[in-house]
């Protein structure tokens, strides 16, 4: 199993900390940790499924487009 190493963190950071003071932000000044982290997995829920949702929509049939060049 690898371990994790502070260049690790610091990468992982920031992803994770931009998130995590934007949902603080819109909790509000009294907002604890705890609460914090479980609003900000109540979203990531949601913003998952949102952008599932959004790739998997698009043209259909004869107009979908594909990654290799049509041979003629």
């Amino acid at each position: 199993m690898k371990l994790l190493t502070l260049e690790d963190y610091e990468l992982a950071g920031q992803t994770f900390w931009p998130k995590y003071w934007y949902v603080a932000k819109e909790l509000g000044e009294g907002a604890k940790t705890e609460e914090v982290l479980k609003c900000m997995e109540a979203i990531g829920t949601v913003a998952l499924k949102v952008a599932l949702e959004e790739e998997s929509v698009g043209p259909f049939g004869f107009n979908k487009k594909t990654d290799t060049p049509d041979i003629e």
